[in-house]
């Protein structure tokens, strides 16, 4: 397990967390959604393997702040189950990171990682 945050220091816009899978050095995207749900995920667009923040303007939310975006792809992405809404790969999800809160703290399972490809 790897503690991440306090669910409390969660700000609104997200916290960007690193953690490890297989050899890769990865990053990950932790948000307090509406109804006091946490989740997790890997910081990768869908379309093309980069960060969703990758690009100008390094944000990873819409002007309204109602979806995730791609910042290369313009792909938008429900904050609450990481389904993309619109784009090149409307349809398909974020890839949702295995975590658990206790006491008030989120941690990341790092035994529940798949390794080097997801789907």
């Amino acid at each position: 397990m790897q503690r991440i945050a306090s669910v409390s220091d969660i700000p609104p816009t997200g916290l960007r967390f690193g953690y490890r899978e297989g050899p890769f050095d990865e990053e990950g995207i932790l948000l307090a959604v509406p109804g006091g749900e946490v989740r997790a995920y890997k910081n990768q667009c869908r379309h093309l393997p980069l960060p969703l923040d990758d690009r100008d303007p390094g944000e990873l939310w819409d002007a309204d702040r109602r979806f995730l975006v791609c910042n290369s792809h313009g792909a938008r992405y429900r904050p609450e189950d990481g389904l993309c809404v619109d784009g090149p790969c409307k349809g398909s999800h974020l890839k949702s990171l295995p975590i658990e809160i206790r006491e008030g703290e989120v941690f990341l399972d790092t035994s529940k990682l798949g390794g080097f490809f997801d789907v």
